[in-house]
C-alpha cells in the first residue's frame, strides 16, 4: 500500500512533501510496533535506548549530559528517566569523583542480563517487522544515511 491510500490522502504538493510524511508516518509505525514489543519486559523504548549506550561503555560510566547526547530522542527530563532505572536496578549512578556536581552512570549486572536476554527477542523483531531482502536493507540504510547528512539544519532556513 502506498503513503497516500495509507494516510487516505489526495496528493503531495511535491516528492519532497511525500517522502516527509512518508518518514514521519513510517518512523511513528514502527515506533508504536517496538513500544508495544518492548512494554512485555517493563520498559519503555527510551529506557531500552539508555541501556543500550550504558552497555557500549560498560564498565565505564558516562555523565548525564553525555548520555543525553547520545539518545535517539532529546529529553528534557533524562534525570528522571535514568531515576526509573534506577529503581529497578538497572543502572547505578555516582557522584564524579572529578566534579561533586556531576552524576556518573553506569549499567548494572542486572541490566546486562536483561539487554542479553532482549538481544535475540529484538532481533528476531526487528526481521519479522522489515521482512525485505539483505540488499534492499542495505540500500535504504545507505539512502537514510544520505538523506540525514544531505539535510540543511533549520537554523539556516
Amino acid at each position: 500500500m502506498s503513503i497516500k491510500k495509507d494516510i487516505k490522502n489526495k496528493g503531495f504538493q511535491s516528492e519532497h512533501e511525500k517522502i516527509f510524511v512518508n518518514l514521519i508516518f513510517t518512523a511513528a509505525h514502527f515506533e508504536s510496533k517496538f513500544m508495544q514489543f518492548i512494554k512485555g519486559y517493563e520498559i519503555s523504548p527510551t529506557q531500552y535506548n539508555v541501556l543500550r549506550i550504558l552497555r557500549g561503555q560498560h564498565p565505564n560510566a558516562m555523565s548525564g549530559g553525555e548520555l543525553q547526547d547520545r539518545l535517539l530522542h532529546n529529553m528534557s527530563n533524562s534525570t528522571r528517566l535514568v531515576d526509573r532505572l534506577l529503581e529497578k536496578g538497572l543502572v547505578d549512578r555516582q557522584k564524579n569523583p572529578e566534579d561533586k556536581r556531576q552524576m556518573m552512570i553506569s549499567i548494572t549486572q542486572c541490566g546486562l542480563k536483561l539487554l542479553k536476554d532482549l538481544d535475540v527477542a529484538v532481533l528476531e523483531f526487528d526481521e519479522k517487522m522489515m521482512n525485505l531482502p539483505e540488499g534492499q536493507l542495505m540500500v535504504l540504510n545507505n539512502l537514510l544515511d544520505d538523506l540525514r547528512h544531505s539535510s540543511t539544519d533549520t537554523e539556516d532556513i
